[in-house]
């Protein structure tokens, strides 16, 4: 009886324990992609609205992920109102360009907020997520940006800057070198003569830091750091050239 006893506890264990594809299945998160349009017309002009995104599924962190890209989205409509989803924020924005086509009926051309987010990394505990956002309400030009989303894979937390730029010194050190040699501004020569903007504490890291294609990024946007002309300016580095400097994998 005893050594019946320890056979039916084994296979209760064996049985009981997943394989480890059944595990795979469980830890591995997955994207599908999800798209939002809106648009009214006014006679030939048209206001839209235009997003694209990826949706976490399969993780008991995907809730959270899922939570902090909408709130992002949301961030690209009017700053000084609060949204309880996407819907609502369209809506506003359409309405908004409508009452300003009625006070303005012969204002030249439409609006338009287009938004494409995408994952952009992914390690076994770092996920990052690029927004690409354009945007037109009038204006001489258009304006763009583009912001990464830097994840806990394992828990879903977003990742404050501090979490991914570890030392910071060293992190502002080699950005400026490697910003100086992309605009081809050389030493001794400081940033403010070649035209570009710095505030009184001089040179900083821009909004945009993330992980792309296996490489840290630092994107400066339009009127960031310089006038629109200049463009993005993008500094990749070797990750195991920043080991101890940022999050690594």
């Amino acid at each position: 009886m005893k050594y019946l006893l320890i056979i039916f506890l084994f296979l209760g264990v064996a049985c009981g324990r997943p394989t480890q594809d059944e595990e795979q299945i469980v830890e591995d998160i997955s994207f599908s992609t999800k798209t939002f349009t809106s648009e009214r017309c006014s006679d030939d002009n048209c206001a839209k609205v235009e997003l694209s995104w990826p949706i976490a599924e399969n993780v008991p962190a995907a809730s959270t992920i899922n939570e902090e890209i909408e709130h992002q989205l949301l961030a690209y409509f009017q700053q000084d109102k609060t949204y309880d989803n996407l819907d609502s924020a369209a809506k506003d924005y359409l309405t908004s360009y409508e009452n300003f086509i009625n006070d303005f009926p012969d204002a030249p051309g439409g609006w338009s907020i287009e938004v494409k987010a995408e994952k952009s990394y992914e390690s076994d505990s770092t996920l990052s997520i690029k927004f690409s956002e354009y945007n037109f309400s009038g204006g001489a030009h258009p304006n763009s940006s583009v912001y990464y989303m830097n994840f806990d894979k394992q828990t879903g937390e977003y990742l404050s800057f501090d979490r991914v730029v570890l030392d910071q010194d060293k992190m502002l050190e080699l950005a400026e070198t490697a910003f100086r040699k992309y605009h081809e501004v050389e030493q001794g020569k400081s940033l403010e003569e070649a035209g570009f903007f710095l505030p009184e504490t001089g040179f900083f890291l821009p909004n945009a830091i993330g992980y792309k294609d296996g490489k840290f990024v630092l994107t400066y946007i339009p009127y960031e750091i310089g006038p629109y002309v200049l463009g993005y300016t993008d500094l990749e580095f070797e990750l195991n050239e920043l080991e101890g400097i940022v999050r690594q994998k």
